[in-house]
């Protein structure tokens, strides 16, 4: 919580250390100065330090902790061209003359708090990271961004017909299975079950009691999870099910968890998804493919034009043979 607290405080030392900001209303990320003897790797001549690439390794350890099991001399080198990456899309930024907004940066501070661990002070400190390293990290990944959308992903743009036409030469991709949407009602014990049996006898409607007495992930919903596919419902529920009629309810069912019921809601016969079910389903999915393809020849395009030179003495100090995985070689 006193992290959150000092969110203010932690805002106003990151612009000073970007752009001296008590009256200039854009922020800059110029590079830090590093020395040679701290160089792992020059990007058109700019200096990457050892420590940056430490600090983004130290990071990624605190959100994925399926990294210590993995293969770190693999997943090291995939980061280190990460970080190269962005520094060449930082660099392009500057060379467009691209700064961040006083409201761009409190947003990405604001936002990322909103997704940190309450003890993300804690975990900076035992990871060995500084908070203006998290900072700095934080508006490096947004003003990379910034470019990318403004380069990449503002272009082009699908029309109806591109989508009408995806849908009607995929149909075979659009066809839904036989389903069923039924209210889901679960307790642990049968005391709960007698008492939820007791308010469905005296006239209380299925999702009210569910409500009351369910301890299902769907209480909230009153039971209702959505249309399933029949192949997905365990077989005893799949039978009890298939005897029903809409508004009609099972017998209590009993499993490892506890004990169940059920009432059905409708069931759907195999059908083809309509046009305008699928329709943002297959936008979305064409616009990812389309700026996905924009990227990487945006981005191999300014990968041609950059010199990268790994320093290889830092290569025990990195604990892998950066030189070794670079594509660009």
């Amino acid at each position: 919580m006193l992290f959150r607290e000092t969110f203010n405080l932690s805002l106003l030392l990151a612009c000073l250390f970007l752009a001296g900001c008590s009256k200039e209303p854009m922020v800059d990320l110029p590079p830090a100065e590093v020395p040679p003897d701290r160089t792992v790797a020059t990007v058109n001549g700019e200096r990457l330090s050892l420590e940056e690439f430490d600090n983004e390794f130290r990071l990624m350890m605190i959100h994925y902790s399926a990294v210590s099991g993995g293969d770190m001399r693999a997943i090291k080198r995939r980061l280190f061209e990460q970080v190269i990456d962005r520094r060449i899309i930082l660099q392009e930024a500057r060379r467009a003359g691209l700064k961040l907004t006083r409201q761009e940066v409190e947003a990405t501070f604001q936002e990322s708090l909103q997704e940190q661990p309450e003890d993300l002070r804690s975990l900076l400190k035992a990871r060995g990271v500084s908070e203006e390293a998290w900072r700095r990290k934080l508006l490096q990944e947004r003003m990379a961004r910034k470019l990318v959308d403004r380069e990449v992903n503002s272009q082009g743009g699908l029309q109806e017909r591109e989508i009408e036409d995806y849908y009607w030469s995929h149909l075979r991709d659009y066809w839904r299975p036989e389903s069923i949407r039924a209210l889901h009602l679960v307790v642990r014990k049968k005391a709960g079950l007698d008492l939820a049996l007791k308010d469905l006898a005296q006239g209380m409607d299925f999702a009210s009691v569910v409500a009351a007495r369910s301890e299902g992930m769907e209480k909230d919903r009153g039971g209702d999870g959505g249309p399933l596919d029949l192949d997905r419902i365990p077989s005893a529920y799949r039978k009890a099910l298939l005897r029903l009629k809409p508004g009609e309810m099972t017998g209590p069912l009993k499993d490892h968890y506890g004990f169940h019921l059920f009432q059905l809601v409708e069931r759907r016969p195999l059908r083809m998804a309509s046009y305008e079910e699928v329709k943002t389903e297959i936008l979305e999915g064409l616009t990812k493919e389309e700026r996905d393809l924009r990227f990487a020849q945006w981005m191999g395009d300014l990968k041609r034009r950059t010199s990268v030179a790994v320093n290889k003495d830092m290569a025990l100090l990195v604990g892998v043979d950066l030189e070794a995985g670079r594509k660009d070689r």
